[in-house]
């Protein structure tokens, strides 16, 4: 772990960052970011050589770790046949091998893909594929849910700041449901987090009053699809109870909407089942995935057993681009998933070690009235963890992500207030590493 972190290096090389990249893309600050140099398993070393426990998995995609041999392996092999293909043209094995395996691990009977390269790509075809279902252009999402910023997902983003400029655009298609929270996701001894403060300060809104807008928008029968994360990724980490979700399908069939879950962020065993969605034991109409799924290079799927309703191809595809089935990432997905699937028993009996780790950070919280000072509840499944201080100012995240950065930790800030800290390491991470943290993280606060 580092003692006192060099920037020397880091520093020139941002001001060089500076001056041609889009000022609105990498954010800036004091201490923050580092550059990047080269990474292996939980570990990621800078370029002023200063070296760091990788508690985001970069976005959650690298579910097995930096630089793992599966991946390299993979890459290595199919560097010497072919990298590049011709998308819908000229189809490759290793397109095949993944559209395959896509749909034996899919909850499908016919399970048909459409291939992206981005999280955002997979969102984009599961909502072109629900207009062509139902023959309606609205949507319906959650408040706090993230499933990219191309122009078809961003109509689905309500933040502020992320479609400022673009109102435009985004008006009118599609609604935005509040989140709502449940009891069971509150201690038992938590008198601050009242129906009051949770409607005032979080806007999160009883189940039984969502389910009821949810329901007055459907009637409209306007709406094409509900989409949602299982668990929020950058929403922080809010998830939903079985009953609620059942009641949302059981609603969508009712007014002819469809319900589409966006698993980019939790798939792959991130919550500690191969998709969230085996949480709730709810079968969506639409399965979008990737990050993890291309064990670091970039690809996505659209998966569903209703793709008929696109036509089929003439000579001109609809739904294509130039990268489409790239063989190069195709094959480094398909062994990525092969790879997860056999280790995933062996990831999940390593969770009971991470909860208690958990009840230990917990219990070292109140030994040393921080918990008092710092009131938190811990939120999420499996490898997908935030900690919520939710009395704490906007913002309040950050400086922690700052503060754990100079004490040799990637992580990051999440929620509407940026008061959640996400900690979604690899899935070959250890009890160990998390006490490291989590023993960090109460040190900090200790100094606060």
């Amino acid at each position: 772990m580092i003692k006192k972190q060099s920037r020397k290096v880091t520093d020139k090389l941002l001001s060089r960052l500076q001056k041609v990249e889009c000022p609105d893309t990498t954010f800036f600050g004091e201490r923050f970011p580092i550059v990047m140099k080269r990474g292996n398993g939980m570990f990621v070393h800078d370029i002023d050589k200063n070296r760091y426990i990788d508690f985001t998995a970069c976005f959650g995609v690298l579910a097995l770790g930096h630089s793992p041999k599966v991946t390299i392996q993979a890459i290595r092999k199919q560097c010497s046949q072919l990298i590049h293909g011709m998308g819908d043209v000229h189809p490759t094995l290793p397109k095949i091998k993944l559209l395959e395996i896509l749909a034996e691990i899919s909850p499908y009977k016919n399970a048909k893909s459409l291939l992206g390269q981005s999280g955002g790509d997979a969102i984009e075809n599961a909502l072109k594929t629900a207009m062509l279902a139902t023959n309606r252009c609205r949507f319906l999402s959650f408040a706090g849910g993230y499933h990219g910023l191309q122009f078809a997902p961003l109509t689905l983003n309500h933040r502020e700041d992320f479609t400022k400029g673009f109102e435009t655009w985004v008006k009118d298609k599609s609604v935005c449901l509040p989140f709502p929270y449940f009891p069971s996701d509150i201690s038992s001894d938590n008198k601050i987090l009242d129906a009051n403060m949770l409607k005032k300060k979080h806007q999160l809104f009883s189940p039984e009053d969502v389910l009821e807008l949810l329901e007055k928008e459907l009637k409209k029968k306007e709406f094409a699809a509900l989409v949602l994360e299982p668990y929020q990724g950058r929403g922080g980490k809010r998830g939903f109870t079985s009953e609620f979700m059942k009641n949302c399908q059981t609603l969508c069939k009712k007014y002819g909407t469809l319900l589409i879950f966006d698993e980019i962020y939790t798939g792959f065993g991130r919550t500690g089942k191969m998709f969230a969605l085996e949480h709730y034991n709810v079968i969506p109409d639409l399965l979008c995935v990737g990050k993890a799924m291309g064990g670091g290079l970039p690809i996505s799927a659209c998966i569903g057993d209703m793709m008929d309703v696109w036509e089929k191809s003439k000579g001109e595809a609809r739904q294509t681009q130039t990268f489409l089935g790239h063989p190069l990432a195709c094959s480094v997905a398909y062994e990525t998933i092969k790879y997860i699937q056999k280790y995933l028993p062996i990831f999940q009996k390593e969770m009971v070690n991470i909860d208690n780790a958990f009840y230990k950070f917990k219990e070292n919280m109140e030994l040393k009235a921080l918990s008092q000072k710092f009131p938190f509840e811990i939120r999420g499944k499996g490898f997908m963890k935030g900690i919520w201080f939710y009395s704490q100012e906007e913002g309040f995240c950050v400086s922690l992500m700052e503060n754990l950065l100079e004490n040799g930790f990637i992580v990051l800030p999440e929620g509407p207030r940026a008061d959640v800290l996400s900690l979604t390491p690899p899935l070959i991470a250890n009890a160990g590493q998390y006490n490291k943290i989590l023993n960090s993280i109460i040190s900090i606060l200790e100094n606060k």
